[in-house]
């Protein structure tokens, strides 16, 4: 890892700690598409993937269609929407920005879930001025089978920053793969969707908070 001038982070299940919540909201969608599943979180942890489309029809063992896609995503947004104000931060997410700021370094967040929503619980929770840019996606159906990585260049170069100057942190090992696509690090923590284990046999660095996700970071400044 070079010298960091810019951290972009995920928020969903790596700033927010909202895993459970997620899990719920899955369990009630598959239940309505007539696939009841008992999910656990370390259930989840072990299957969460993205597309999440992949992870639907993991849980379904097999393949599902648009509509059924389209009731998935309905339900899941109904749900989790409907619990939202009662997650909050990650633990150690406040330390971890505020690190960060104290060095210097210029932080985003890039996320898939709906971007009005988005802006709206940074700004509740008390941590928007912390970021340069705040993304989300403005299409909730779109957001199953959507990635990143092109979003991850228009940010960055809409700061300034080139790639290889920045480090995203995420939750899934699709971070980590879509951060490497465009010539960035990544680091992966363990608080979130994915489990431990699979993180580290991804090869990318795992760290269990989010203030050991960004020190390292700072330490090549």
């Amino acid at each position: 890892m070079g010298r960091v001038r810019h951290i972009i982070w995920d928020w969903n299940g790596t700033l927010l700690d909202d895993t459970p919540l997620t899990v719920k909201a899955a369990t009630v969608s598959l239940a309505a598409i007539n696939h009841p599943v008992r999910l656990t979180v370390d259930q989840w942890r072990e299957v969460a993937t993205r597309p999440v489309t992949r992870t639907y029809e993991t849980l379904c063992g097999a393949p599902l269609d648009e509509a059924q896609f389209r009731i998935l995503n309905q339900s899941w947004l109904s749900t989790y929407c409907s619990g939202e104000a009662e997650v909050g931060l990650n633990p150690t997410a406040v330390a971890a920005l505020e690190l960060a700021r104290s060095a210097g370094v210029t932080q985003s967040i890039l996320s898939l879930y709906l971007e009005p929503q988005l802006r709206a619980r940074v700004t509740q929770l008390g941590v928007a001025d912390h970021f340069t840019d705040i993304w989300g996606t403005r299409d909730g159906w779109k957001n199953l089978q959507a990635t990143k990585a092109d979003r991850m260049l228009a940010q960055l170069a809409a700061v300034g920053v080139s790639p290889d100057e920045a480090l995203v942190i995420g939750d899934m090992v699709d971070d980590g793969d879509e951060a490497v696509s465009i010539g960035a690090s990544a680091t992966l923590v363990s608080t979130g969707d994915t489990s431990h284990q699979r993180l580290a046999a991804s090869g990318f660095p795992v760290a269990s908070t989010l203030v050991a996700a960004v020190r390292p970071a700072l330490l090549t400044n």
